[in-house]
């Protein structure tokens, strides 16, 4: 089971979303996916693929003191034709700089938006679409450990310490074989070590919410941190409230999570790090039944609710076993906890307990010759408690109708094993040219699934700071949970299946600027749909294709910044029917503009703007009654209209108070845009209201050093 992503499991979620107030909207965001993604990630199983995270030589920290291991292991770094080459698809950014992107509140997550090929899906929700994928298609790691959910809320934070993170790895397509089963991208992220020359700590304020750190020594050669974050806007308005637009009445949610390190340096060639992380959400509201949206899907009246959780701990043992070979290995345990409540449309009580070991073995056959080994096991453990209206709606079907769809219910334990397996040779044929070849074995011990894979990557220095770079695969990914659980789905579907090319081009200038361009193409195949004989079949197909234009200038002097430009086309096509229309995620144009200006040593100024193509919807067209005399809509083509372009400007300061203090200020959607998310239907259909997004919005924060 993939861990790291929240999986829809029907489509209704999406156009669910669409009907909400616009204050309501994080709120209800969270709600529906516990519904559906939930159960469709955590329901079933996908074991995460081992990433490329064996012990590699880098620059200290300020306050860390780097282990022996990482010293000696930079014999063993990855072949690479200069230091400053990345594969195709791939982007670096340290920690430090998405956290002072301006309009994210210095979460680094929510900056992963303004990245090429990354499409933003709503100003409540961080998770990105990545090149003609949805966000539930991604996956996440921490330090090579999956993760049981990565962002709060149904995507407004992310659980991740911003003061924690080193390095951001995005890869947007034709990834290695290292990497999980999923068609979308892969964000890899890196955590430094803790501290080791005294005990401290840092203590961060926002408007909604605060984080804590403690780090330091406990003994020689071992360290700690523990960092815990938590919402505090329930203990401030503690009485239930009421839009007054939709009716809905709902109680303030809260959110926590936290992320501990223990590192023990054994010796010169052998680190011990212990992790534990966890998070959790709890959300409810009451829809009454006099509503719009409750009229139109009455099986939304009432009490709605969520308690989320999830829990990982692990052990990661780094060797370097001779100058030739190192190794990794990680062995540990995640629980996801899920009840939640929808009216009276789902019931869910789930628990899973997943139990994994992970192993990296690189070998260095010569001085430019490496080869990396890796197998990856799951035993998931379920116990289900399901009752729901089983609508089976897929992203192709716009007539979908929660309320008249029939009643199923299911208590089941589960015990799944999923596998996989990698090799991936990387050699340096000529100082100018290298080669990466790959293959990921996939066993799916659910599906009764096996499935090879190659991977291919190629790297020419054309000219001294000008590199051509290529990457192809094929890639698989496991169906929305849900569509294979017996009684509601089809136990014998197939995985949706990907094969990505792309080439690239990367010129480095003078003075930290550099210029990436990119052309990819994405061909998917065995899309679920559904199907009222077997309830779900492989039978969609799709393509995406763009131009990526990626333009950074690193910190040298006083400014920092880079120009991200997306085009790009996707599209889906039911293969039964023939039918082929836009992808929900498909925007044409995509422009980011962040630039940061170093005034001083007490001030920094930030700007970030942003562009995108409208998003899609599947507008109603007319109305009819069904055989109990509801009235139903009737939809237009699906995915046909597109809503006015967003666009907005984000403002941020940064004042370094003292050494020990500073602060934020922002100043988001600086010029008020009233950018428009979709539409609700009064509830005969007959008028739509635009719903908004997020309008001028101030933002602060405090950071204290201890």
């Amino acid at each position: 089971m993939n861990s790291s992503t929240q999986r829809r499991s029907n489509r209704q979620i999406s156009k669910l979303q669409a009907q909400q107030a616009a204050p309501l909207r994080p709120v209800w965001m969270a709600l529906v996916t516990i519904w559906g993604s939930s159960l469709a990630a955590q329901a079933m199983a996908q074991a995460p693929s081992s990433e490329a995270n064996a012990p590699v030589a880098q620059a200290p920290d300020s306050n860390t003191q780097e282990p022996q291991t990482a010293q000696t292991a930079q014999k063993l770094a990855p072949v690479q034709v200069n230091s400053n080459r990345l594969p195709a698809s791939k982007f670096v950014l340290s920690g430090e700089e998405l956290g002072r992107v301006p309009g994210t509140g210095g979460d680094p997550m929510r900056a992963l938006q303004s990245l090429p090929g990354v499409v933003s899906t709503s100003d409540s929700n961080a998770a990105p679409a990545i090149r003609g994928s949805r966000p539930e298609d991604n996956s996440y790691y921490i330090d090579f450990l999956p993760v049981g959910y990565v962002y709060h809320l149904g995507g407004y934070f992310s659980v991740v310490h911003k003061d924690l993170v080193k390095q951001f790895d995005l890869y947007t397509g034709a990834f290695g074989p290292e990497f999980d089963d999923v068609h979308g991208g892969v964000v890899d992220i890196t955590l430094r070590k803790p501290r080791t020359d005294r005990l401290g700590g840092q203590l961060n304020v926002g408007l909604l919410g605060a984080d804590v750190l403690v780090e330091g020594p406990v003994a020689q050669n071992q360290s700690f941190y523990f960092a815990a974050k938590r919402s505090y806007i329930d203990l401030i308005v503690r009485k239930d409230q009421t839009d007054k637009d939709s009716g809905v009445i709902y109680s303030m949610p809260t959110f926590s999570d936290y992320q501990g390190k223990y590192v023990w340096r054994l010796n010169a060639n052998n680190e011990l790090t212990f992790h534990a992380t966890g998070a959790a959400d709890k959300l409810k509201l009451f829809r009454p039944a006099d509503s719009d949206v409750a009229i139109q899907e009455p099986a939304l009246a009432g009490t709605s609710r969520a308690n989320l959780s999830s829990n990982t701990q692990a052990v990661v043992w780094d060797s370097v076993l001779s100058p030739q070979i190192s190794n990794k290995l990680a062995i540990g345990h995640m629980d996801f906890q899920n009840k939640s409540q929808a009216g009276s449309a789902a019931d869910v009580d789930l628990k899973q307990d997943s139990y994994f070991v992970r192993d990296q073995l690189r070998l260095r056959l010569g001085e430019d010759h490496d080869v990396t080994l890796g197998a990856v096991g799951f035993v998931n453990k379920l116990k289900l408690g399901l009752n729901l209206l089983d609508a089976r709606c897929t992203e192709f079907d716009p007539q979908c109708d929660l309320s008249s769809a029939p009643r199923k219910e299911l208590q089941d334990n589960l015990s799944i094993k999923y596998g996989n397996l990698y090799l991936k040779d990387r050699w340096q044929l000529t100082p100018n040219f290298a080669a990466m070849v790959g293959v990921h074995y996939t066993h799916d011990g659910y599906l009764k699934r096996n499935y090879t894979e190659p991977r291919l990557g190629l790297e020419w220095r054309a000219l001294k700071d000008t590199v051509i770079n290529a990457g192809w695969g094929k890639h698989n990914e496991f169906p929305d949970g849900i569509t294979v659980l017996r009684e509601f789905g089809n136990p014998k579907l197939g995985h949706v299946k990907a094969e990505q090319a792309v080439l690239g081009v990367t010129q480095r200038l003078a003075e930290g600027w550099s210029v990436k361009a990119e052309v990819y193409q994405k061909k998917f195949k065995d899309f679920v749909l559904g199907d009222p004989t077997l309830n779900y079949i492989n039978g969609g197909s799709g393509t995406a294709k763009g131009l990526e234009l990626f333009v950074k200038k690193d910190l040298t002097d006083k400014f920092s910044g880079w120009l991200s430009v997306s085009l790009a086309e996707t599209k889906r096509k039911n293969d039964i029917t023939g039918k082929e229309f836009k992808f929900e995620y498909d925007q044409p144009v995509v422009i980011s503009l962040v630039g940061n200006y170093k005034y001083s040593d007490k001030w920094t100024y930030g700007a970030k703007w942003s562009y995108h193509s409208g998003n899609l919807i599947t507008p109603v067209v007319g109305t009819q009654r069904d055989a109990s005399g509801r009235l139903r809509p009737v939809y237009g083509d699906l995915n046909s209209e597109r809503l006015p372009a967003y666009h907005r400007l984000d403002l941020r300061a940064d004042w370094q108070y003292s050494k020990r203090a500073s602060y934020y200020f922002e100043l988001n959607n600086a010029y008020n845009r009233d950018n428009i998310s979709g539409y609700e239907y009064t509830a005969d259909y007959s008028k739509r209201k635009k719903v908004s997004e997020l309008g001028l919005m101030p933002n602060v924060g405090f950071e204290y050093k201890f």
